[in-house]
Formats: C-alpha cells, structure tokens, sequence
C-alpha cells in the first residue's frame, strides 16, 4: 500500500494555464524546469497513480483568495472518489471562517491546506493561529506549507522561527507540515521543532536535500510521525519513493512512512 499525501490538480478548463504557470515561475524564480508528464487533471493523476503505484493521492487545494473557498472545496467534494481523497481549503482573512470550518467537517472532509506564501498571510497571523486553533479542535487536521517555495520569491511567510511560535499555541497532533517540516530550511527544523508532535511529508525534497540529513530527521522525529507524499506535479512519485527508499530505513518504518501513519489521519 502506497499513500501520497501530498498531491495537487486542477479542474481541466484551467489545468493547462496553471501548470505553465507553475513552470513559468520555477524557471524564472530558481531556474528549474518541472516535470511535464502529468497534465495536472484528476484523470492524469490516476494515470499517474497507476504507472508509481500509488494507491491512493491526497489531494491539498489552495485557497489563495477570500472568494474562493466555496467553488474550490465544491470541486474537492466531487473529485474525492476511490483513490482520491481531497482536502479542503479556506483563506485566514474571509469572514466566515467558523462558518466555513463547520461546512467542510459536516461535508466529511479530513482537514485543510493552507499556503501562507500563496495566501499572503504570515503563518504567525494572529488570523491564522485563530484558524488552525479552531479547526484542530473540530477534530481537522491542517496541512501546512512550510519553509521556502519554488514558485515565490523571499519574504517567505512560514519560517521555522514563526512555526514555532504557533506549535507552541495550537495541538501539534493535527498539524501537517510539508516538505520535511519546512522546505529548504532544515537545518532551522533540526534545532526548533525537531521535537513538537506535528506530522512532516516527505514533498519535493529528493532533488533538493542531503539524504544523510533527510535520514537523521526522520529518525529524531520519529517514523510514526512522517508522512509519504510527492507534491505531483512539482516531484513526481517515483522520486520522491525511491529517495524514501535511499534512506536506509527498516521495513517497518518505511511501512509507517509509506501508509500506516496516513490510514490513522485518513480512516482513524
């Protein structure tokens, strides 16, 4: 069995225009060409599902804007079938942000993505710790976009420093924080929240971190707190498994990685 818990597309009308602007900004940004193989569509997941693997693809929308809520978790609601299992999403600033956290749990949803960078609120906000307050104690989890981003220049929203104010002042157990606890900056990782209870996936870091380091922080957090995922189309699966796989894991923690620990947020 095999869960990535970190997935993205897109509804078709508009899954070409977005992903040329995904690579767009990565090129511009950090000089970096993205995968192509994936044409950002739900059916092109699946297709990608079957050529990695993957069993099942967890699927973590953005609400950049306050009006978008409602059109982006409607198709979240309908595209969440089988293998696919999508979250939902909301932005700090709207209005009715309990109103809306008590929709997505009655709408069964899991939890909530939320991306500081692209939503343009610091993760520190006192909006966003009233938000991820609230929702963990709906019983939500809420996955983070932590660290640096590929498509964003500096200021980057959610460093360690700021995480770690907010760990202090919400339930560690529902956070989700992508890209090995925050993107590019582990080192800040391994000395301030190496020891909190949140969850770290494993997103779009193979090309980008020392697998010596990559090793050691899983094992200093724990496997039972580690989380496989791709950020498709930014990696794609098999990479982000076969870097898993570099690691030098024991069968047991790697089957905590690769779906134990997300059939407990998923199904528990």
């Amino acid at each position: 069995m095999l869960i990535d818990f970190h997935t993205h597309v897109f509804p078709p009308a508009i899954a070409k225009r977005a992903l040329d602007g995904i690579v767009e900004r990565t090129k511009a940004i950090y000089g970096i060409d993205q995968d192509k193989s994936f044409d950002g569509t739900v059916d092109g997941l699946k297709a990608q599902m079957k050529r990695t693997g993957v069993d099942i693809s967890v699927i973590l929308p953005i609400a950049t804007k306050v009006t978008q809520y409602e059109t982006i978790n409607r198709y979240a609601k309908e595209i969440t079938s089988g293998g696919i299992i999508s979250f939902a999403s909301l932005h700090p600033y709207q209005e009715n942000v309990n109103e809306t956290l008590r929709q997505i749990k009655a709408d069964g949803f899991r939890g909530i993505k939320l991306h500081p960078d692209y939503q343009g609120v610091y993760i520190d906000d006192e909006a966003s710790v009233a938000l991820i307050k609230r929702a963990s104690e709906m019983g939500l989890y809420v996955v983070i976009h932590s660290g640096e981003d590929l498509g964003k220049p500096a200021p980057f929203h959610c460093t360690i420093d700021k995480l770690r104010k907010v760990l202090d002042k919400v339930d560690e157990d529902r956070i989700i924080l992508a890209h090995m606890g925050g993107f590019n900056l582990w080192d800040d990782v391994e000395d301030m929240i190496i020891d909190s209870r949140a969850y770290f996936d494993t997103s779009v870091v193979s090309k980008y971190m020392d697998i010596c380091q990559y090793r050691r922080i899983i094992e200093k957090h724990g496997a039972d707190r580690i989380l496989f995922g791709s950020d498709t189309p930014w990696e794609d699966p098999s990479d982000s498994l076969a870097f898993l796989h570099s690691a030098g894991l024991s069968g047991e923690e790697l089957e905590l990685i690769e779906h134990l620990n997300a059939e407990r947020i998923l199904f528990g």
